[in-house]
């Protein structure tokens, strides 16, 4: 029987990839390499840097998995709950690195926030997240940002270059100055810009947060500071400047207008308010109809208690007191 089997995974499996002499009898689980006896796969190991561990968050298409793959898949989820459980229930494991970073980030929300600037993050695995190194000088209070700039023109591509600390007491114009000043090859590429000028120059934020923010951007002032420009903005991880020798917006894009945000945010703050008032006109409603429905239960209690008054007194004083009590109601 154990003949049968390694003659049926001899041809499924064809020859050993390490040797290529002898059937293969082995798969590896985690590089999915074919071998035929220990020492080929010592050989696999060493060389391909493989641990003989299936990756069991590697990517696999829906149309091949098979009823073990999807168990598979269940087990580790339970195992990656049942980790994340039991870290929030110990005390000296619930702060990790991961929670710390989030105090910096807040100092820097909350700073961006008193400027007007409304500065959204994205998670730890997106790439733009990764690039940003806008960070807080706690001590000077001030922002510096990562910026993009991003030169285009009616006949060129865009050339995208990248500022990592970026004062934001600084005007747009010297922060550009570095690049207008450049010689060599790097001048003949911005050669349109150099001639324009700063002075010629306009300068467009690729706006967020606003309906059809994809193809929509705002003017920005070369003579102003970073921080005014940013001002009344909403900025995802860092701002995306477009500089063209052009007075056009860039191709594709239209200027934003600042009433179409403030009329989206009073949208918003308008749906709230009507939402945080229906439940109170609910409960008020509710009230009253609970009062209309008692009223009538009270007038029915005293008047059921009358009668078993009327029933226990023989000599009818109950009758004399009811009367005399209307009396003195009249």
């Amino acid at each position: 029987m154990t003949d049968i089997n390694v003659t049926t995974n001899s041809r499924r499996l064809g020859n050993c990839e390490v040797c290529a002499t002898t059937a293969a009898r082995y798969a590896c689980p985690k590089c999915e390499v074919k071998t035929c006896s220990v020492a080929c796969v010592q050989i696999h190991k060493r060389e391909l840097n493989c641990d003989g561990q299936r990756d069991r968050t590697k990517f696999m298409p829906l149309s091949k998995m098979t009823e073990r793959d999807f168990m598979s898949d269940y087990c580790f989820l339970e195992e990656c709950t049942r980790y994340a459980a039991q870290r929030k229930r110990d005390y000296c494991k619930r702060y990790t690195h991961q929670q710390r970073q989030l105090l910096p980030l807040h100092r820097l929300r909350s700073a961006a926030l008193r400027r007007g600037t409304r500065l959204r993050l994205l998670l730890a695995n997106f790439s733009r997240h990764k690039e940003n190194t806008t960070y807080l000088n706690w001590k000077e209070q001030r922002i510096h940002w990562h910026i993009e700039w991003l030169f285009v023109g009616p006949m060129m591509e865009p050339l995208r270059y990248v500022d990592t600390r970026c004062d934001e007491q600084q005007t747009l114009a010297t922060l550009l100055h570095k690049y207008l000043d450049k010689a060599g090859a790097e001048r003949k590429v911005l050669r349109n810009h150099q001639i324009a000028g700063i002075g010629q120059l306009s300068l467009w934020l690729r706006a967020e947060g606003v309906r059809r923010s994809g193809t929509r951007c705002y003017p920005l002032m070369a003579h102003k500071t970073l921080c005014d420009n940013l001002a009344g903005k909403t900025i995802v991880e860092y701002p995306a400047i477009y500089v063209s020798y052009d007075q056009s917006p860039p191709a594709g894009y239209d200027i934003v207008d600042s009433d179409d945000e403030f009329d989206a945010i009073s949208n918003q703050q308008t749906k709230s308010d009507n939402t945080s008032q229906q439940p109170a006109a609910k409960k008020s409603k509710a009230a009253q109809v609970t009062k209309e429905e008692l009223l009538p239960e009270a007038h029915d209690v005293y008047e059921l208690a009358a009668s078993f008054g009327a029933d226990d007194d023989p000599n009818g004083t109950a009758d004399s007191s009811s009367s005399s009590d209307d009396d003195g109601r009249q």
